[in-house]
């Protein structure tokens, strides 16, 4: 393998060529800013903004019997399904807690 020592400056060049500086971007300005309001306003959960998918990621923080990842391509999107999965298993809990204490009076 050959080994090429690099220069100390760091940028956009070419060997024999003058080094240009490779200016750094934010993407994504508003949707990474919707991604960490929801993740402030809704413990429980990590919500993340994909910059190269363009996808809004939701992972449940809080005790699941299996993992539970939440992706949607819309904030108000993300935000309804993780919405519908918190009552999905306030649902379950509700009943399987309930059918446990039928019969214990």
């Amino acid at each position: 393998m050959i080994r090429r020592c690099l220069s100390a400056a760091r940028g956009r060049h070419r060997d024999g060529q003058a080094v240009i500086a490779v200016p750094c971007y934010t993407w994504d300005h508003e949707a990474r800013a919707q991604a960490a309001m929801l993740q402030a306003t809704r413990p429980g959960w990590s919500v993340l903004y994909g910059t190269g998918s363009r996808l809004f990621h939701a992972i449940a923080t809080w005790p699941t019997p299996e993992p539970l990842i939440i992706c949607d391509r819309t904030f108000e999107g993300l935000k309804t399904q993780m919405y519908e999965a918190e009552t999905a298993v306030l649902h379950r809990w509700a009943l399987t807690s309930s059918s446990v204490s039928i019969g214990h009076f």
